[in-house]
């Protein structure tokens, strides 16, 4: 690495550190109203179909007496993650990790706003000698009532970037017929509590809830999420005017020489399959989006998801799929409350580690 290029990530560090605590928006909401078209909108774009966010004759005869949106709906308000210093630095970006406490539910026709502030900024080395900067954001949402309804911590992992060297590599995974057949059977029995009453005496710790798959990952699944959270950058014209203002969001294709937006790599199929980008396929705010229905399915309508802390160990890319698990690590009755905590896990097709995390769920008493 040459002094050149520490230079300009030191200058990007003493920036960065200039705005902890400190208010920052990166981008404009996309949402701020839940509404049954925004709920749907999200819900289809984050592979999401339970009837409670969906069917309104359903969700109608629920104790909400209305649609509600899903947990990580907020995202699509405000993406709970900050990037640092908006500066043009060596540096690719990885999403570590994204934990949530929800105080209330989030109703159709609820208006949303949140603020983003940089909570703490740090440094470390990799194994390899890259320079790993990490960013800390909070994210605080309110609703009409001015009432907290979440709160959001992000982690954003800078990693020192040399040219167009690849962050990760692995071959792209075809599917055999078996495989396929695998993941069928999957999708069609997947399981959901919904309106069956789940109460806290029917959790056992060391039980092990229904498993989701999730995948194999496409271009349709990353269009779908940028449609559900809310584009990330604009077209041409105004879309370069707008990496000027966020080139930490920018990466060359390397078949052009021209600066797109690191998402927009995602949806070029030549590129998903040479992998010719310097940064993972996935997104580590989309796996969030994505494990949130393993418990939301399992909890069923009458729980409440209270905290989610979804950790990215290894990328995702093109073609992907995941199996996530969870089991229960603890139960107890606090402030008259049914508190079932969760571990959980995810697996790709090549037995790797991919996620981590954790849970808490309240569930009514039977008593």
């Amino acid at each position: 690495m040459t002094d050149e290029v520490n230079a300009r990530i030191d200058e990007f560090i003493a920036r960065t550190r200039e705005l902890t605590g400190k208010e920052v928006r990166e981008r404009d909401p996309w949402n701020n109203e839940a509404s049954a078209d925004a709920i749907r909108h999200f819900a289809y774009g984050t592979d999401d179909g339970n009837p409670l966010w969906l069917d309104p004759a359903y969700a109608g005869k629920s104790r909400h007496g209305r649609i509600v949106a899903p947990p990580a709906f907020l995202v699509s308000v405000l993406y709970p993650i900050l990037h640092g210093a908006p500066m043009n630095a060596p540096l690719s970006s990885l999403i570590g990790g994204i934990e949530f406490e929800w105080f209330l539910p989030i109703l159709a026709g609820d208006k949303l706003r949140a603020q983003s502030v940089q909570k703490e900024m740090f440094e470390k080395k990799s194994g390899t000698g890259r320079r790993l900067i990490f960013v800390i954001s909070e994210c605080t949402y309110w609703n009409q009532k001015e009432e907290v309804v979440a709160k959001a911590v992000g982690t954003m992992i800078r990693a020192t970037q040399v040219g167009t060297e690849l962050l990760f590599e692995r071959p792209v995974h075809c599917y055999s017929a078996k495989e396929v057949e695998e993941i069928d059977q999957a999708f069609k029995s997947e399981k959901r509590t919904g309106d069956h009453p789940l109460c806290f005496e029917d959790a056992t710790v060391g039980e092990e809830i229904p498993p989701i798959l999730r995948g194999p990952l496409t271009i349709g699944d990353m269009v779908c999420w940028n449609a559900g959270l809310g584009p990330s950058y604009k077209a041409g014209r105004l879309g370069y005017l707008d990496l000027l203002k966020s080139p930490h969001a920018a990466v060359p294709n390397p078949a052009i020489n021209w600066q797109v937006k690191y998402s927009q790599q995602h949806e070029d199929f030549h590129m998903a399959s040479q992998r010719g980008m310097p940064g993972p396929f996935d997104n580590g705010v989309m796996r969030f989006a994505w494990v949130a229905p393993l418990v939301t399915n399992w909890m069923g309508d009458n729980g409440f998801l209270r905290k989610l802390y979804v950790q990215v160990k290894t990328p995702n890319i093109y073609g992907d799929t995941t199996w996530y698990r969870a089991k229960i690590v603890d139960k107890a009755v606090e402030d008259g409350k049914g508190v079932v905590k969760l571990d959980i896990s995810g697996i790709n097709q090549a037995n790797v580690n991919t996620t981590s995390g954790r849970a808490e769920v309240i569930l009514p008493l039977r008593s």
